[in-house]
């Protein structure tokens, strides 16, 4: 893909704030997301390199707001391509919703993937997929589906794992009863249902795929079949 990417505004998807959906793919402590970039072939020097996108790592409150930052510095370089390996637990709704949109009006392609040197020794099965770089398979669950969704081509090597399940919050209040601090969850309304169909219906997404994640409890996860990433339109295995 030789599209670069561009410089955008931040969007803010208003109503979902502070509902998040952690999932049982990663364990709960899951670093915050972090971006860099990967040269896609082996011309790179000072004035020029062709590369790609990584994002790995849980969607924090603040993952929108470095991304666009670390694009504008990357963007200072030229070769920057848009494509971006995405690999994430999940995490706040309201912030996969702000960075879907970026890589949407960025015209992003998402790979569900770890970018593999082609000639190295690391293990799991490569996929070939430009210039010197293959693809392990990775993973893309709850919240971070969102964001997948927003991508203008969605990539889903085969062995790439994605999971769905009903956004909440936890909350903490003092027990009346002296018993000290007392956990509890709360769920998305109406409101944030809409905020979250306006979204997906913007970029393009599955609007039957909100339903079938609504009904997944949120302590569980419900993994995709190859033939669901198709039927909600997810991704298709290769660029």
């Amino acid at each position: 893909m030789r599209k670069a990417v561009a410089a955008i505004p931040l969007l803010r998807a208003a109503g979902v704030a502070g509902l998040v959906a952690a999932s049982g793919l990663a364990p709960s402590a899951a670093r915050a997301m972090e971006f860099s970039t990967v040269p896609i072939d082996n011309r790179c020097d000072e004035t020029s390199c062709r590369r790609a996108v990584i994002a790995e790592g849980e969607i924090t409150s603040d993952a929108p707001a470095q991304f666009s930052q670390f694009l504008r510095r990357q963007l200072q370089v030229p070769g920057l391509h848009a494509v971006v390996f995405l690999n994430s637990p999940g995490g706040n709704v309201e912030s996969a919703l702000q960075l879907g949109s970026l890589l949407h009006d960025a015209g992003a392609a998402v790979v569900v993937g770890r970018p593999v040197m082609l000639g190295s020794q690391a293990a799991g099965r490569k996929r070939s997929s430009m210039g010197s770089v293959g693809v392990m398979p990775g993973h893309c669950a709850s919240a971070c589906v969102y964001s997948l969704m927003g991508a203008r081509k969605r990539v889903v090597p085969n062995g790439a794992r994605l999971g769905v399940h009903r956004m909440s919050a936890k909350t903490w209040m003092l027990d009346p009863a002296g018993g000290g601090a007392k956990g509890g969850r709360i769920f998305a309304g109406d409101r944030e249902i809409t905020a979250l169909r306006s979204y997906v219906a913007r970029v393009g997404g599955s609007q039957e795929l909100i339903s079938l994640a609504e009904s997944i409890p949120a302590d569980q996860i419900r993994m995709l079949s190859g033939q669901e990433v198709r039927r909600y339109r997810l991704g298709s295995p290769s660029l």
